[in-house]
């Protein structure tokens, strides 16, 4: 029997029964079989192994389109197994990411044992021979009963996958074999390994078993593989500049904010520091020799390191809560014996910290305790943001421009409670739908409480709290409200994922008649809003009903359809995401696109028709019949936090003028020019601009250099020949010099350089 599919063109292509896609790529041209790695059937991306249905839509895809990608990412991630398998015997292969698009990783089992930068060495090193090697990706599928007996087939017996298992509902399961790895997997993957050109190792961090801190500790390693080596290069490139533009090390350079590290995986991870702590145990005498002794194993333990050292005699650090520590010296338990105890913090010091256990341990005549912890900041919990004075005050300017262009749209600003009772959230279907992004209630008088997860259901009850004509719709009700979300230990990421966050949201609720012009109005917002801070670049998505859904499928039918004439009618373009739309609605992404070519999701537009019918929600329409409203959900920077993550980064911390918490800095050239300093900063704050004078007796280049290093957007010099003309010469930050002024002609200088970006 013949199987025929549809080409995109729309010329059917007659193929024999069970024929795969990789077949019909060889019958259109042997070269396009050699270039094409994963197929899409029927709308689904699907292996090139697979055998067609007849009549299919069938469309080849090669490794340079995004598909094609997300493919070349997952199979390079089964090639990292294979490789830690061989190099690490006895490692336990867990899980990877769901998604492949941008990067790769497994979390390993790896019996306690940290990665070392040497040892990402070699696991790169062994990636590529496989890719050398063109090793294949072999695709089975087999009885879920039998599954388990592929892994003890090959000696590999692993209880994450006997876990895995258990999740899987269909009787069959997808497994692929790379080499003497295997693992549970839908795929698609590559036929071969050749099709990489570029791999990359980046990184390894901590993580856990499901993302649950209670549960087995592992190692992330992650990667990046690309069809080609130029991508790669450009690759490598964009990475270090990323690394200079880290939010997190500008955020501390710049004195913006606090924000706890535990489960960060930056954690200093890029200093050389380490903290190396010498106590000495005030119950037993102990010359210093054997101090001295431990601060040499150290240096020669950890060679070009900065070594921050504290000692301390009579006192003898407690070992950290659930670190890793271990004697260094033989016969623990003489008492006679002098004792010392050392304390290594720092990622540097996970390197070589057996050799340096192995240097203390040559003093057999004394007990040496060792205990590597992480050094991180943890005082009031993950994922919890403390604005220093500076991010303070650009948190401040950037929510008074927030609501003075909500005035200007017509919102009305409104204002509600961290917690509410735990029914208005089973009301609101977040309980069922969202209880695992949600904190554990707290009881209060009888009644459980929750930390509010999202705005949307005080600002239904502010439209309900009384009987609402038609002619008071459209009704904006923006706020800036902190929210609270459990984020799984081992997902923060400095301000970008974090546990409290500020959004700036608002609900718009509309007359069916008034539906499609609010989603205009809003899109139009939403772009002026990320191009008075600087964006010019978007990517749209639309995104549509997920598996889990609330509401009538003829409702979803028509938000999406609404959803997207709206983007074509304002000219916008954009790709469908399928099932990626909110369990209560579809919904527009806008991503921004920053300095670096990188996607951020910020702003978002959704459509909800379940939560005015929860809450019964009404008003009275021009027949004097109750009816129902549409809501309208959406975020414009989608948080404050994360917003000014991205701000850093895009700017590499040298944020625009208008944005500057300090937009110019006098200095003078010796303390006989401060009183001048004085009189010019204090001209310029009665103007409006944030100036910044601090008395100081350092020379002149270090204070220019010092406010380079603090991104102050303008310097003004003050020496004799500034005094006497009664003004200030102006030197920018990128270190071009404007020349002379007068404090007056200097006040509209700056007052111009800082003026906020007029969009249309």
């Amino acid at each position: 029997m013949a199987t025929s599919v549809v080409l995109p063109d729309g010329k059917v292509l007659a193929l024999e029964e069970g024929t795969t896609a990789f077949d019909a790529a060889r019958a259109i041209s042997p070269r396009l079989a050699e270039a094409v790695v994963v197929a899409r059937v029927d709308g689904e991306i699907q292996d090139l192994r697979v055998p067609l249905r007849d009549g299919a839509k069938l469309e080849l895809l090669k490794a340079d389109t995004p598909e094609g990608r997300d493919t070349i990412n997952h199979s390079a991630e089964h090639l990292l197994a294979t490789a830690v398998l061989r190099l690490f015997p006895g490692a336990k292969v867990t899980m990877g990411p769901k998604n492949h698009g941008d990067e790769f990783y497994y979390d390993f089992d790896v019996a306690g044992r940290t990665f070392t930068p040497s040892d990402l060495e070699m696991i790169e090193a062994e990636v590529k021979k496989l890719i050398e090697q063109k090793i294949k990706f072999e695709w089975q599928l087999v009885p879920k009963k039998d599954a388990l007996g592929v892994f003890e087939g090959l000696g590999q017996k692993n209880d994450y996958k006997t876990e895995i298992l258990s999740w899987i509902p269909e009787d069959s399961v997808s497994i692929y074999r790379c080499g003497e790895f295997v693992d549970f997997c839908r795929g698609p993957h590559l036929p071969h390994a050749g099709f990489i050109k570029g791999l990359k190792i980046t990184s390894s961090s901590a993580a856990y078993w499901r993302a649950d801190a209670t549960k087995q500790s592992l190692q992330r390693v992650r990667g990046v593989a690309f069809p080609n080596k130029d991508d790669l290069d450009k690759y490598v490139r964009r990475l270090e500049e990323a690394k200079k533009r880290d939010h997190r090390t500008l955020g501390r350079d710049l004195e913006l904010y606090l924000v706890s590290e535990r489960y960060d995986s930056h954690a200093y991870s890029e200093k050389d520091e380490i903290d190396l702590y010498v106590g000495v145990d005030a119950e037993a005498p102990l010359d210093r020799a054997l101090v001295e002794h431990t601060l040499g194993a150290a240096a020669s333990a950890f060679p070009g390191r900065t070594l921050r050292r504290t000692v301390k005699f009579g006192e003898a650090p407690k070992a950290p809560a659930g670190g890793a520590g271990g004697a260094g010296g033989a016969g623990g338990g003489d008492e006679a014996r002098p004792r010392l105890h050392v304390r290594l913090r720092g990622a540097a010091a996970q390197e070589s910290k057996s050799a340096f256990r192995a240097a203390v341990s040559a003093r057999k005549d004394a007990d040496v305790e060792v205990h590597f912890e992480p050094h991180f900041v943890e005082e009031i919990g993950a994922g919890l943001v403390m604005w220093l004075p500076k991010g303070g005050l650009l948190r401040t300017i950037i929510e008074d421009q927030w609501r003075k262009m909500h005035l200007e749209e017509g919102y009305d600003i409104v204002y509600s409670p961290h917690i509410a009772k735990a029914d208005l959230w089973k009301t609101s279907g977040h309980w069922d739908f969202y209880r695992e992004g949600m904190f554990s209630p707290m009881s209060v008088d009888g009644h459980d409480y929750c930390c509010k997860p999202m705005n949307c259901p005080f600002h239904i009850l502010m439209v309900k709290s009384r009987t609402r004509s038609y002619r008071e719709f459209p009704m904006r009700l923006a706020e800036l409200g902190t929210v609270y979300r459990y984020e799984a230990a081992g997902v923060m990421h400095g301000l970008m994922r974090v546990r409290g966050f500020t959004q700036d949201d608002a609900h718009l609720f509309c007359r069916a008649d008034q539906v499609e012009q609010e989603i205009h109005r809003v899109l139009r917002f939403i772009l002026k809003m990320l191009r008075t801070f600087g964006f010019e670049q978007f990517d749209i998505n639309l995104s549509t009903r997920p598996e889990k859904y609330v509401g009538g499928l003829e409702d979803w039918a028509k938000a999406e359809s609404t959803l997207a004439g709206a983007l074509k009618a304002l000219g916008l373009e954009y790709t469908v995401d399928p099932g990626g739309g909110a369990f209560y609605g579809p919904k527009i992404d806008i991503k921004l696109v920053d300095a670096l070519e990188r996607r951020w999701q910020c702003s978002t537009l959704q459509y909800d028709f379940n939560n005015p019918e929860r809450f019964t929600l009404g008003f009275v329409n021009a027949k004097g019949e109750l009816e129902q409203p549409i809501m309208l959900h959406r975020a414009l920077l989608g948080s404050i936090e994360r917003f000014i993550g991205v701000l850093l980064e895009h700017h590499a911390g040298a944020l625009p003028a208008w944005l500057s918490p300090e937009q110019a800095r006098v200095v003078t050239v010796s303390d006989k020019h401060n009183d001048h300093a004085e009189q010019v900063t204090q001209a310029l704050r009665a103007h409006g601009i944030r100036a910044g004078f601090v008395r100081s007796s350092e020379k002149l280049g270090a204070k220019i250099r010092e406010a380079q290093v603090e991104k102050i957007p303008h310097m003004l010099v003050i020496g004799d020949k500034e005094v006497e003309a009664k003004g200030a010469t102006v030197r920018l930050r990128d270190g071009s010099d404007r020349g002379f002024m007068k404090t007056e002609a200097l006040a509209e200088f700056l007052r111009e350089q800082c003026a906020i970006p007029v969009v249309t």
